[in-house]
């Protein structure tokens, strides 16, 4: 099977859109940020949400709901720290906060590695089955489905959701209590 220009064309559009998601993830863990909090509200919506989706699909395992529990768990503990080791300030210009850099950075780094990770051990057995299936119409078992549910994958998305849902609930509440004097601004210092 060779591969067409359409597929080609598709393969690489989808790469340019994940990059561009990567690198605007990336940015909002350097430097100064306004402080948006309606964004942060949808966001953590929707990563609610699809956290529920997860949890609620019937392919769910007693090793995926401990993995999530985990995960979960973890993120909390690093928005936490997180949170502690932010900046906020309030300007004429509007409510800024400063992330740790490290601690969001490194958080994302372990999803999406792990989903890279798993495209390129996951790709080429989706691919040898879906060659098997065509040899073979009468195939009843899922070659694949080993690789289908992982705990880890599982355990490092609870992770980052709740590291990001915590975090920003954190950001929008500890930003209400940052107040300016005479008009200058006042950073609140993280706690040590």
């Amino acid at each position: 099977m060779h591969p067409s220009i359409a597929n080609i064309g598709s393969t690489l559009l989808i790469a340019a859109l994940v990059l561009f998601v990567l690198y605007r993830r990336f940015r909002r863990n350097f430097g100064r940020q306004p402080l948006r909090q309606n964004r942060m509200i949808i966001r953590m919506l929707i990563l609610g949400v699809f956290c529920l989706v997860l949890l609620l699909s019937p392919f769910g395992s007693f090793k995926g709901y401990m993995a999530a529990l985990l995960g979960a768990f973890l993120g909390l503990v690093l928005a936490l720290y997180a949170i502690a080791h932010t900046y906020f300030e309030v300007t004429p210009e509007g409510r800024f906060y400063t992330p740790n850099v490290y601690i969001g950075m490194t958080v994302t780094a372990l999803f999406i590695g792990r989903i890279i990770y798993r495209f390129i051990v996951v790709y080429p057995v989706l691919h040898g089955a879906v060659q098997q299936a065509h040899q073979n119409p009468q195939l009843q078992e899922n070659p694949f489905a080993s690789y289908q549910h992982s705990p880890l994958t599982l355990g490092l998305y609870f992770l980052l959701a709740g590291y990001y849902i915590c975090y920003y609930g954190g950001v929008i509440i500890k930003s209400r209590s940052v107040t300016t004097h005479d008009d200058k601004a006042v950073r609140s210092k993280p706690i040590t």
